[in-house]
């Protein structure tokens, strides 16, 4: 009797404690920030935090480590003395250049994946992606006058993509152009290495958030709202103005996620228009050409650098060359939209899409 009052006493003695200590969980509320000066995107950060200080206080500190990235990754300006990707395409060809830890953990992640044989993603194609951006930027200034890239310049341009060509010192950490006509490009894997380079930030500070990059979304804890998932919706990449207007939306599916990414790639993204027809950023390496093959691939994984390396593969891939990659990598779904409208899943998805929710109950019914 008495082990049993002494238990109960020091029941209702941590009870009080718990709900007089800073023990006691937190009240949250949920806020937003903007910016729009980072990796030439909308970035979103949305997160639960006890008042608008605390969020400020994250937001801040995670949008300046994005800013910061956005630099080292840049490959059109200088800032100063940052030896960023600008500054190693001026120079990698004349001797080797020490690159930031961060910088050099990318190429190298690249380079491993270049290894085992998985070369849908080149980082070399530099000097063909940017004879596109020029012509893309042209168009887009003057429509009238949009025109398309000489074939034989991007020919020319081709004879200076070998990966091969990129010498990678582990222990020195410098990176040499042995072709000084080389140029890198890091578009299809930089937002989504800076993405998993905040998460310690985020997951320690405020875990439950929601950050976006564009089309690079990574879903933290559970939003502390009572829902038990964020919702991430996947772009219609042929919705028209008329369409929302009448009422309809811009959104054709949604994944439910918690603790992963979401990564998109589409050919809505960054184009311009001649004579008509549509000319995207994602250029198939075999072509010099946009792929043509799909209107949008969709990603649900941990790492958003793998999201962004396999949603831009898979959009250059057949869907069966793009299913045989992703079985090779573990936790990895894909969602297709193809050129004629059609949409494919991996069975795996069902977990996430709500479409294929929508589809597997009424199928059960």
């Amino acid at each position: 009797m008495k082990r049993a009052a002494r238990i109960t006493v020091l029941f209702f003695v941590c009870l009080t404690l718990l709900f007089t200590s800073g023990c006691a969980p937190q009240k949250t509320s949920r806020f937003s920030r903007r910016a729009l000066d980072v990796f030439d995107t909308e970035i979103t950060l949305t997160g639960f935090a006890r008042d608008q200080a605390a969020f400020d206080a994250v937001a801040d500190r995670v949008i300046s480590q994005l800013r910061a990235y956005h630099q080292l990754f840049d490959g059109y300006n200088a800032y100063g003395d940052l030896h960023n990707l600008w500054y190693v395409n001026q120079h990698a060809a004349e001797a080797p250049v020490q690159v930031d830890e961060v910088f050099y953990d990318l190429l190298v992640w690249c380079r491993d994946q270049w290894q085992q044989g998985r070369r849908t993603v080149n980082i070399a194609m530099g000097s063909v992606l940017q004879i596109w951006h020029q012509y893309r930027n042209a168009g887009l200034a003057d429509p009238d006058s949009a025109a398309l890239p000489p074939v034989e310049e991007l020919r020319q341009a081709a004879a200076h993509t070998d990966f091969g060509a990129i010498e990678l010192d582990d222990k020195n950490r410098t990176v040499y152009f042995t072709d000084p006509l080389l140029q890198l490009d890091l578009g299809a894997v930089a937002k989504g290495y800076a993405a998993d380079l905040v998460l310690p930030t985020l997951k320690k500070e405020m875990p439950s958030f929601l950050l976006s990059l564009g089309g690079n979304v990574y879903a933290g804890r559970a939003p502390q709202d009572g829902r038990d998932h964020w919702n991430v919706g996947v772009q219609d990449p042929r919705v028209d103005s008329a369409a929302l207007l009448s009422g309809g939306t811009d959104i054709l599916d949604v994944m439910e996620i918690t603790s992963l990414t979401a990564v998109t790639s589409g050919d809505y993204w960054r184009y311009y228009t001649v004579d008509g027809q549509r000319y995207h950023h994602i250029i198939d390496p075999n072509t010099l050409f946009p792929s043509t093959g799909m209107q949008s691939v969709t990603i649900v994984c941990e790492s958003s650098l793998l999201a962004d390396y396999l949603s831009t593969s898979l959009f250059i891939l057949s869907r069966e060359e793009g299913e045989k990659l992703i079985s090779q990598y573990e936790g990895v779904e894909a969602m297709w939209v193809e050129s004629d409208g059609s949409i494919h899943y991996t069975p795996g998805m069902a977990r996430y899409s709500r479409s294929v929710k929508a589809t597997q109950s009424n199928k059960q019914e």
